[in-house]
């Protein structure tokens, strides 16, 4: 019974508690700086001292004023609040310290801060990503997280008496106030950064975690200028006396456009680069938004994907607009789509639903006998040509609309049983154009199975990417938010045996495809809704936009040559002639006049609250 009162008693009244709370406080703020250091040294190493010094900033001031906030709160108050506070202390440490090794994790394998959107998309689909997951688990990521859970709960029982006895802290209540001051001015501290720098990068991530959420709040205006209609009574007009066509998309995954791929040693997309040499296509293609399944949508709809990370396209009337598989089957079409990866990824089946597609086939309904696996999720993009043939013969007779969707080209690049061409030093960029080659070779068997099956003439075909892949370029990995061009610039191409080859002045994004390829295949748009001119049409596709996957990450507005990157206060908006800089190496924004930036700002983020709003009346 003494010894169950001896420990209570020590439970409730915790001993040497300022030992512990060093032990446990120091190494927290000291493994915080010393993952900024590692991550300064990977993404800016050639920073001279007062770039480091501005980069460190954040996170010398967060460790500070954490330690300072539990010193606050365990010396203040009756006894058994200060209890309260120091194992609260322990629990929230232990926390943000597990966060920090993920968040440092997070960021050197995409060069983006880990936010409260990953971490409830990570969370909500976590079946559907298991595969994602385990391939980016490395030794580094396990060394981190125990360390984080071994300094935050061993270390303080450890060195805590140890400690207490050296420090002998009494502090007196001048202390107490001066340090309750210096906390104020360190947290306040903890959220500065230089405005040419990246704050997501400065800031450490607790702060970052706070302040993002203060910062979109103030992102956007509360009322579009321009709004845009959704009408549910859009349909297809037959025009006379044209033959309707068949029409096939072909959607790549991951797949950049060759225009922003590095020098190689061979061509990595021969089949794409002569193809567009016969083909209908904007001089610069884009994503709308650079994620597989809002790509789709904005691909076979016509309107903007709702800009959500909750895959709401796939909930039951997710996608408030007939999409093309829709009006054309209310035409007599058959529609088929097919795809080399599984189905529950993303929950494909029900977003190829509200698609309107009659039928979906993907790789769980393929045999994959004497094909290879190309990632963590899918075959290779062959395995679909059968299965394909096979549809297209059952539905003779009939005029059909087939889509395809690609996986060879998507992280984590491992194509199985393939001898890799030799394009460039780097091993992992280099898997990822061996997958690119792969779609490109595709792309060409799937043209010549059209013609050996005697369909070629009567086809168009819509050859576009999903999104583009970061390596690196610009601090930026894989794509959601990689809102330079190898992100977000695609092939994009109307490719029609009965038409001449056209190149269409300036940029155009998957908005335009709807119209395009209603047109190409002998329909009027019948619509009260909100579209892009058809590139046919001879109309400007004006201003095109394109928006990150984060809400109040980046967005980017293209008109002519010139591009615009607003970051939302993140950093100095950018400004970029892509005509001439594809790489997107020389930002020209102090010299570029700023009415048209702050027009095309304005453009860009009306665009954003429009479709917002249509899709919140519409649901």
């Amino acid at each position: 019974m003494y010894v169950l009162r001896k420990l209570l008693s020590h439970l409730v009244i915790p001993r040497h508690r300022w030992g512990r709370l060093a032990a446990l406080l120091i190494p927290f703020a000291v493994l915080g700086v010393w993952l900024k250091v590692l991550r300064v040294r990977a993404f800016y190493p050639e920073s001279g001292t007062l770039d480091w010094a501005a980069q460190l900033s954040s996170e010398v001031a967060f460790g500070l004023a954490w330690a300072l906030l539990w010193a606050v709160f365990v010396s203040h108050g009756p006894g058994w609040w200060r209890s309260i506070s120091f194992y609260l202390a322990h629990i929230a440490t232990l926390i943000l310290a597990v966060y920090q090794a993920m968040n440092h994790e997070y960021f050197i394998r995409t060069g983006a801060p880990l936010g409260w959107e990953q971490m409830e998309y990570a969370w909500r689909g976590q079946d559907e990503l298991s595969g994602l997951l385990a391939s980016e688990v490395s030794d580094s990521t396990r060394t981190l997280i125990t360390w984080a859970v071994v300094s935050t709960t061993l270390l303080p029982t450890i060195l805590g008496p140890a400690l207490s006895r050296l420090m002998n802290m009494r502090p007196s209540r001048l202390i107490k106030r001066l340090a309750a001051v210096a906390l104020a001015g360190l947290f306040f501290a903890s959220t500065w950064s230089a405005p040419t720098a990246s704050a997501s990068f400065v800031l450490a991530g607790p702060v970052r975690l706070v302040v993002g959420p203060v910062r979109e709040a103030n992102a956007y205006p509360s009322q579009p200028e321009q709004p845009v209609v959704l009408d549910p009574n859009t349909r297809l007009a037959a025009r006379d006396g044209e033959k309707q066509r068949n029409l096939v998309m072909i959607v790549l995954e991951s797949q950049r456009d060759s225009s922003t791929l590095p020098v190689t040693k061979a061509p990595v997309t021969p089949v794409l680069d002569q193809l567009k040499q016969h083909s209908i296509a904007p001089e610069r293609g884009y994503t709308v938004l650079p994620h597989t399944s809002k790509a789709l949508t904005a691909t076979h709809c016509g309107i903007a994907p709702p800009a959500d990370m909750t895959n709401s396209e796939a909930e039951p009337g997710g996608i408030p607009s007939k999409c093309l598989a829709t009006l054309l089957g209310e035409q007599g079409y058959a529609t088929g789509f097919f795809q080399s990866a599984t189905e529950t990824f993303e929950r494909r089946r029900n977003t190829v639903t509200n698609l309107g597609f009659e039928s979906f086939v993907p790789l769980e309904a393929m045999d994959t006998t004497g094909f290879n696996s190309a990632n963590y999720f899918g075959y290779e993009d062959d395995v679909m040509l059968g299965p394909e043939r096979s549809w297209i013969q059952a539905n003779s007779g009939r005029p059909f609309m087939l889509s395809m969707l690609t996986v060879t080209a998507h992280h984590d690049y491992n194509l199985q049983g393939y001898t890799p061409i030799d394009f460039v030093d780097d091993p992992l960029l280099n898997s990822y154009l061996n997958g690119l080659h792969y779609q490109d070779r595709f792309v060409g068997k799937v043209i010549d199975m059209f013609k050996q099956m005697g369909l070629y003439e009567d086809t168009v075909f819509v050859v576009t990417g999903d999104h583009g892949e970061g390596f690196g370029e610009h601090r930026l990995y894989q794509h959601d938010n990689t809102i330079y061009e190898e992100g977000v610039r695609i092939p994009l191409l109307i490719h029609d045996p009965k038409r001449e080859a056209k190149v269409i002045d300036g940029p155009a994004n998957q908005l335009a495809i709807l119209p395009t390829a209603v047109d190409a295949v002998g329909f009027d748009l019948v619509t009260e809704g909100t579209y892009q001119p058809s590139l046919l049409s001879g109309q400007s596709q004006g201003s095109v936009v394109t928006t990150c996957h984060i809400r109040a990450r980046c967005i980017a507005t293209m008109e002519g040559d010139l591009k615009l990157i607003h970051h939302f206060g993140d950093r100095r908006d950018e400004v970029f002639n892509v005509a001439e800089d594809a790489y997107e190496r020389a930002d020209i924004v102090t010299q570029t006049d700023g009415a048209w930036v702050a027009e095309k700002r304005n453009t860009a983020l009306s665009w954003y609250v429009a479709w917002e709003k249509a899709y919140a009346a519409a649901r």
